[in-house]
């Protein structure tokens, strides 16, 4: 593709605030975008930034269809670049023998972006590659249990899981007779920090280079885990960190990272997400993110620091709830609701906000239908669990 010239880009999942924040800083720039889903009713659809909406197969369920559909539609409508969000990243790498040559896919190929979602592997490439990590080990069957050395507390998790899903925190001794055991998806067990401040990252790479870099520390959040408000920061550490490893693995697409940085032992992550994640949705249009995309810029774009967003309708739910932040009463939170900038609301771009209702309508409605709650049901279709298609 011509560095500078106007492009017609795909984004998958549709649903997601981060393909309708992103559809909107590359409408902005001049791309034509084009979004599609499972799910018929999604906030993107309705934005003025997308052009055309399209409805596929659910990635996690169809993934072959999934795949031939997509792939279609780069043939019919002449699209010049796939941007995939969330996990359906792993199955369009895994079939992009499908997509002719004159798409480029934002995606690193699959052995690269498998090693980087499976926990387990993602600590093990760390090792390999001189960087620091915190004790962990896997857990496969029963039989690995009596192996685990473990004298301070830790987590357990699925190897291929995110943060919607249950992650249990173990003391030394306790039985944890209660896992079951998938051969494509283990367990890992890893050490547990207390202390140190916690960071997520975002950041936009191609062929090893970081073009864009977010940093943003944990304040709000479901549970602790999914961030509900945002707020870059610098931390030169964390950017050099992310730099040196996506060179070492010459990554090409979307990562997040999650990170410890402890006050005596340094910087640790925790578990990469080599797909789209909220940061995202921190840039506005005047920041350029599109560039990052092509490779077109030469310093790292970084979004405004001090310019809080927020997940409106998840603040409304989560955000108030003692849990939700330390220390959280209603009173700050009713404060920084107010002060934060709403990644849904645009007074360029009003339509996804007065589509909100149908939209969750339709999440909740294919979370009946899956027996899933909300926050799950919201990507429960398109996440990917390890199994080979």
């Amino acid at each position: 593709m011509d560095s500078g010239a106007r492009k017609h880009i795909l984004i998958t999942f549709g649903r997601s605030f981060l393909t309708l924040n992103l559809a909107r800083w590359l409408a902005a720039a001049g791309h034509r975008v084009s979004t599609c889903d499972s799910l018929p009713i999604t906030v993107s659809r309705y934005s003025n930034a997308v052009s055309s909406f399209h409805r596929v197969s659910p990635p996690k369920f169809k993934p072959q269809e999934y795949c031939r559909e997509v792939a279609e539609l780069v043939k019919s409508e002449g699209i010049d670049m796939v941007i995939p969000i969330h996990e359906e990243t792993d199955i369009i790498s895994m079939m992009a023998g499908l997509f002719p040559s004159t798409c480029e896919l934002f995606l690193s190929p699959f052995e690269v972006e498998d090693m980087l979602h499976n926990k387990f592997s993602y600590q093990e490439a760390l090792v390999e590659r001189g960087f620091q990590t915190l004790k962990f080990a896997k857990i496969a069957s029963a039989e690995d249990l009596p192996k685990l050395d473990f004298d301070t507390p830790f987590a357990v998790k699925q190897t291929y899981s995110r943060g919607s899903q249950q992650v249990y925190k173990v003391q030394p001794g306790d039985s944890l007779d209660f896992l079951t055991y998938d051969p494509t998806n283990p367990w890992i067990a890893q050490e547990w920090l207390e202390a140190g401040d916690r960071y997520c990252t975002y950041s936009v790479c191609r062929d090893g280079e970081v073009f864009a870099h977010a940093t943003y520390p944990v304040s709000y959040a479901i549970d602790g885990n999914s961030c509900l408000t945002f707020e870059h920061v610098d931390h030169p550490e964390i950017l050099e960190w992310v730099q040196r490893f996506a060179k070492s693995v010459n990554f090409t697409g979307h990562m997040g990272l999650d990170f410890f940085d402890h006050p005596v032992r340094g910087l640790y992550t925790i578990e990469c997400n080599p797909r789209a994640t909220s940061g995202i949705m921190m840039f506005t249009r005047e920041n350029r993110v599109d560039r990052a995309f092509f490779g077109e810029n030469t310093d790292v774009i970084s979004p405004t620091p001090g310019r809080v967003t927020m997940i409106g309708v998840g603040m409304a739910l989560y955000g108030w709830r003692k849990n939700a932040k330390p220390r959280n009463n209603f009173r700050t939170f009713w404060r920084d609701f107010r002060a934060a900038h709403d990644v849904i609301y645009d007074p360029q771009d009003r339509k996804p906000a007065a589509m909100l209702i149908p939209a969750y309508a339709a999440i909740l409605t294919h979370g009946y239908k899956y027996k899933v709650g909300l926050a799950e049901a919201f990507m429960h279709d398109h996440e990917w669990d390890g199994h080979k298609i």
